[in-house]
């Protein structure tokens, strides 16, 4: 009988333990969820006004690019090797708002997705998987920017141009 009981306080000691750790979980979620939910604190200093111009232009030749490339004005290996660069120059800027901070990454993804896609065409590959990607990413940046677009331009650093 004496090793019936012991199996007992084992078991509610584990259940007990369990119930503290699952408790204490869900409070650290909550806390993270709540810190989530805070408002950025955004900024306009001067490297995320010319992150602001840098990114605009390259969308613009991001866009030129690609017209060519439909109407076989260049050929794909310029296009692929004008969204890298444009990658990488994005890549290099270091703004200082959270938000465009954020954008970087997505923007610099989106480029070499695109770049990936044209290599894929010129080797007879399926262009749409990066393609695709590089669309959800172009999509993300949109929802991202357009969040943060009244508290950026209140500052003085409006990507509007940008939500086109």
């Amino acid at each position: 009988m004496q090793v019936s009981v012991q199996i007992r306080r084992l078991i509610a000691a584990t259940l007990a333990s369990a119930a503290v750790v699952f408790v204490a979980s869900v409070a650290v979620a909550s806390a993270r969820a709540q810190a989530g939910q805070r408002q950025l604190a955004h900024t306009c200093s001067a490297l995320d006004k010319q992150y602001l111009q840098v990114v605009s232009s390259n969308m613009e030749q991001l866009g030129y690019w690609s017209d060519s490339l439909v109407h076989n004005d260049v050929k794909p290996g310029v296009v692929v090797k004008q969204a890298r660069s444009e990658a990488a120059v994005i890549d290099s800027m270091d703004p200082t708002d959270p938000s465009l901070a954020q954008s970087r990454s997505l923007l610099h993804g989106m480029f070499m997705q695109y770049a990936l896609a044209i290599v894929a065409r010129i080797h007879g590959g399926n262009a749409g998987l990066p393609m695709g990607t590089a669309y959800r990413l172009a999509n993300s940046v949109h929802d991202l920017l357009a969040a943060a677009q009244p508290a950026l331009a209140a500052r003085g650093c409006d990507p509007s141009p940008l939500l086109k």
